[in-house]
């Protein structure tokens, strides 16, 4: 792997088995290129959970979605039923960044989202990509401050804008990657 990080596989192996005792029960995460009806109803399930109705996708924006180039989504289960998903594909405004599009997980503090947004960053990194990019609200309805969680996790603040929301970005060293990675994924 580029700069000591290590390979994807390993990464998700760790992560399945440090969430599976988070969760005391089986977690598996799997990463997908596309989206099938199968992975497009799971994203909505959760989605109608976790988002109030203006943030929630329809399944044609998803499969839109599905066929950017560089789509990768990853999906975590336990015990088979889906919990929480990550997807994004590449920025169509800056060659070499990866844009993360969307991120929602049914069980919260227990280090499902930050577990994701490692893996994503060890994926990117691993593909070449030098950045990720994301646009989030400041606040969410429950009174979270979604800022502050993404800078915790390494992001910075690029722009913010009430109507457009908030831009962020993180760039893709090896120290930040083997950061995040060592921090929310764990030792290999």
């Amino acid at each position: 792997m580029p700069g000591g990080v290590s390979s994807f596989e390993d990464a998700v192996e760790t992560a399945q088995r440090k969430l599976s005792l988070a969760l005391e029960g089986p977690c598996e995460i799997s990463l997908h290129n596309g989206l099938d009806e199968g992975l497009i109803g799971a994203i909505e399930a959760i989605e109608r959970e976790k988002f109030r109705e203006e943030l929630q996708y329809g399944s044609d924006e998803l499969a839109s979605r599905g066929r950017m180039e560089g789509f990768m989504c990853l999906l975590v289960r336990l015990d088979g039923e889906p919990i929480a998903y990550d997807f994004g594909y590449n920025d169509d405004e800056e060659e070499g960044a990866f844009f993360s599009d969307s991120s929602a997980t049914l069980i919260e503090r227990r280090g499902i989202g930050s577990t994701l947004t490692a893996l994503e960053a060890v994926y990117c990194y691993g593909s070449g990509y030098r950045a990720v990019k994301m646009t989030t609200e400041e606040e969410d309805e429950a009174g979270r401050l979604l800022r502050n969680f993404w800078e915790r996790l390494g992001f910075r603040t690029v722009s913010s804008d009430p109507a457009e929301g908030t831009e962020m970005r993180l760039e893709l060293t090896r120290r930040a990657v083997r950061g995040l990675s060592d921090k929310y994924i764990g030792p290999f």
